[in-house]
């Protein structure tokens, strides 16, 4: 009888186990390409000669916040770093941190200028996206005015 137990508990837990629901959002972005990440923080510059930061907004805040931060960057398109600028942030630069147990990576959003070219506007993700290096992200959409109309509401 006490066989039978211990086998029925370790099936339970096993299952148990198995259900067990990650802790974590995703990005699925307009090109295809998939993020996973477990938090999100977006940070202001509050001092240029210093580089320092303010964090304006976190994951932990409010889910209803991230979710629409999400369905934003999703929008975007993923494209080579070849699309990037070399630019520095500054006060209008939104900074935005994806966190999760290995890694950190980061989308430095500069400007709210449309390229001449492409008429997006040009995002610059460091980190790795599907095996590409530090890709650029193109949007239709004004992401930096979007997301500081979300954090602000």
């Amino acid at each position: 009888m006490k066989f039978k137990k211990l086998f029925y508990l370790f099936v339970v837990l096993i299952f148990l186990t198995a259900c067990k629901n990650e802790k974590g959002h995703v990005i699925r972005f307009r090109t295809g390409e998939i993020y996973k990440f477990e938090t999100l923080s977006v940070e202001v510059v509050t001092d240029e000669e210093k580089m320092t930061t303010r964090e304006i907004f976190s994951s932990k805040d409010n889910q209803e916040k991230l979710d629409e931060i999400i369905t934003l960057l999703g929008n975007s398109q993923v494209v080579d770093q070849g699309y990037s600028y070399a630019s520095i942030p500054g006060y209008e630069s939104l900074i935005i941190k994806l966190k999760d147990k290995n890694k950190e990576d980061t989308i430095y959003m500069y400007d709210s200028i449309r390229d001449g070219n492409t008429n997006k506007f040009h995002y610059t993700f460091y980190g790795n996206l599907d095996n590409q290096e530090s890709p650029t992200l193109l949007s239709d959409d004004d992401l930096i005015s979007e997301i500081k109309y979300i954090v602000d509401k």
